[in-house]
C-alpha cells in the first residue's frame, strides 16, 4: 500500500514538472519571437525630438510606425520626410507656410520648420543677395507661419547724354532708377528697358532722345519717333520694308534728324508683251491700158503681225518708262497691188484679161462627174507678167477656177471682198499666200492675188480657187475654166 502511494506521488511530481517545462518553453519562444520581430534598430528625428526605435523591417514606414507608437505626432500633408537607409535614420521636417513679398510680388511657399529664413528662401529659388533687406531677419529660425518682406538691393547704371550714373535702390522699377539718376523721362525719350520693368541687380539702362520724323509711303503719311538711327534703321524700326527697286528721297545711310521727311516710292519693274499690226503697204503697177489718173485694185493687202516685249517701270502704280527690249515678226505683211493708169482717157475701160472668145465655157478637161483634176508642180521658175515685171514662183497649181463678186462685202477672214482676193481651201493654200493667176496659155490673165477667203467649192474639192472680181460682167466672162496658180516666193 505504501509502495503504491509513493508511485502515485512520483507521477504527480513528474506531471507538475512537465507542465512547468512546457510553460517555460513557451515563455522562452515568446521572448525569442519578440526579439526577432524588433531586430532592426533605427532613429527617427522630428525636430528636437529623437525617437530610438526597433522595428521588424528597415523601411521608412516601419520606423515611423514605431516612432508613432512612442508618441510622435502624425505626418501632415505639408510635412517632408527623408530616409537614410545606410544609417536607418528617418528625418521628419515639419512644413510651415511662408508668405513672401519679393519685388512687390506676393506668393506662398512651404518651407521646413527649423530652417533659417535665408535657407528656406534659397531652397525655393529666392536666394538673397548680400545687400538685400529681409524682414524678419534672414537668420531667424522658422518655427511657425511667417510673413517675409524682401527688398532687393539693385546696383543700376544709367547712361544718358554721354553721362553714366550708378545708383543703388532697394526694389522698385526702372522708372525709379531713372529718377534716382536725375533723368526726367519724357515721351520724347526711349529706354533700353521698359520703364515699368522691375529692377534687377547689375542692370544697365540706356536712355536716348527720340527723333521725330515723317514717312510718306503707299499713299499715306505718318509721324514717328525713334531713337537715334540712320534713315534705313529708323524705317525698319517703324515696320517699313523696302523692295529691291524702291526709291528713297534720302539715302538709307544718312543720320536721322528731327523733322526729317522721308518719302518712299514703290517701284515695280515688269516685262510686258504686246502684239502690233504691220501695215501691208501698196505696190503700184503702171499700165497704159488705164487712163492717166485712174487706178484699179489688183490684189488686196494683208496686214502682218509682230510681237513687242517692253520693260515697264511703274512708280507708285503709275507708268514712268517703257523700254523696248525685243521685237519679233510673227507674220509678214502682204502688199496691196494697185494698177495705176498712164494711158489716154477713155470711156470704155478694158478688162484686165484678154478674152479668147470662149466666154463662160465648161472645164476643157471634163471629168465625167468626177471632181476635176489638179496638177501641182513643185518646180520653181520665172515668167513675165503683162506689164513687163519678172515674177519668181516656188511652185504651180493647175486646176479649175471660178469667179465671184460681192460688192461691199467682206471675206471670211475680214478682208474687203475686192479684186485680188482669192477664195481657197486653207488646208491646201494657206491664208496670206501670194499668187499670180493666168490661164495655161497665158491668154486669160487674172493677175496678182492673195489667199484671203474660204471657198465652199474649194473645201468640197470641186475647184482649186474662186477668183473675186469687182463686177458681175467680169465674173461672167471668166466663167469656169482651168487656170494656173503661180505661188510667188
Amino acid at each position: 500500500m505504501y509502495y503504491k502511494q509513493q508511485i502515485k506521488k512520483l507521477w504527480v511530481r513528474i506531471a507538475v514538472l512537465a507542465s512547468a517545462g512546457v510553460l517555460a518553453l513557451t515563455l522562452i519562444i515568446a521572448v525569442i519571437l519578440k526579439a526577432v520581430a524588433y531586430s532592426v534598430s533605427g532613429t527617427v528625428l522630428d525636430g528636437e525630438a529623437i525617437y530610438n526605435v526597433n522595428a521588424g523591417r528597415a523601411t521608412q514606414e516601419a520606423l515611423l510606425e514605431a516612432a508613432r507608437s512612442k508618441g510622435m505626432p502624425e505626418i501632415a500633408q505639408e510635412d517632408m520626410v527623408e530616409f537614410e537607409a545606410e544609417t536607418c535614420t528617418v528625418t521628419v521636417y515639419r512644413g510651415v507656410e511662408l508668405t513672401v513679398t519679393d519685388q512687390g510680388v506676393t506668393s506662398a511657399i512651404i518651407v521646413r520648420k527649423g530652417d533659417t529664413i535665408e535657407k528656406a528662401l534659397k531652397d525655393n529659388g529666392m536666394a538673397l543677395g548680400d545687400d538685400d533687406i529681409v524682414n524678419p531677419d534672414r537668420s531667424l529660425v522658422i518655427s511657425a507661419r511667417l510673413t517675409v518682406d524682401i527688398k532687393r538691393c539693385c546696383h543700376v547704371a544709367v547712361s544718358f547724354d554721354g553721362q553714366r550714373e550708378e545708383v543703388t535702390l532697394y526694389g522698385g522699377r526702372v522708372s525709379d532708377a531713372l529718377k534716382e539718376a536725375g533723368v526726367k523721362f519724357t515721351e520724347d525719350m526711349a529706354c533700353s528697358e521698359s520703364v515699368d520693368a522691375p529692377l534687377e541687380d547689375g542692370m544697365e539702362l540706356t536712355v536716348t532722345r527720340l527723333t521725330s520724323f515723317s514717312v510718306t509711303a503707299d499713299g499715306r503719311t505718318g509721324s514717328y519717333k525713334v531713337s537715334s538711327a540712320t534713315v534705313g534703321e529708323a524705317l525698319e524700326k517703324c515696320g517699313f520694308t523696302l523692295g529691291e527697286h524702291d526709291r528713297l528721297n534720302i539715302p538709307e545711310g544718312k543720320k536721322l534728324t528731327n523733322g526729317m521727311r522721308v518719302v518712299i516710292q514703290r517701284v515695280e519693274i515688269t516685262e510686258e508683251k504686246e502684239t502690233e499690226e504691220i501695215d501691208y503697204g501698196v505696190q503700184y503697177i503702171s499700165s497704159s491700158e488705164l487712163p492717166e489718173g485712174q487706178t484699179q485694185l489688183l490684189s488686196a493687202g494683208l496686214k502682218g503681225e509682230k510681237e513687242l516685249i517692253y520693260r515697264a517701270t511703274y512708280v507708285d502704280g503709275k507708268l514712268e518708262e517703257r523700254e523696248l527690249l525685243s521685237e519679233e515678226i510673227k507674220s509678214e505683211p502682204v502688199k496691196k497691188i494697185v494698177r495705176r493708169g498712164t494711158g489716154m482717157p477713155t470711156d470704155a475701160p478694158k478688162l484686165e484679161f484678154i478674152d479668147d472668145g470662149s466666154g463662160a465655157t465648161p472645164d476643157p478637161t471634163p471629168t465625167g462627174g468626177r471632181k476635176p483634176s489638179v496638177t501641182v508642180s513643185a518646180q520653181a521658175g520665172a515668167l513675165k507678167d503683162p506689164w513687163g515685171n519678172e515674177i519668181s514662183y516656188s511652185k504651180t497649181i493647175t486646176g479649175t477656177c471660178t469667179a465671184y463678186c460681192i460688192p461691199g462685202g467682206t471675206t471670211s477672214i475680214g478682208l474687203e471682198a475686192v479684186r485680188g482676193v482669192i477664195a481657197v481651201d486653207p488646208e491646201i493654200i494657206p491664208y496670206g499666200t501670194k499668187m499670180y493667176v493666168a490661164s495655161p496659155d497665158g491668154k486669160i490673165v487674172y493677175g496678182y492675188g492673195v489667199a484671203g477667203d474660204t471657198g465652199g467649192a474649194c473645201m468640197a474639192g470641186d475647184i482649186i480657187a474662186d477668183l473675186c472680181y469687182d463686177t458681175l460682167e467680169e465674173c461672167s466672162i471668166i466663167g469656169r475654166r482651168q487656170m494656173v496658180l503661180y505661188i510667188l516666193e
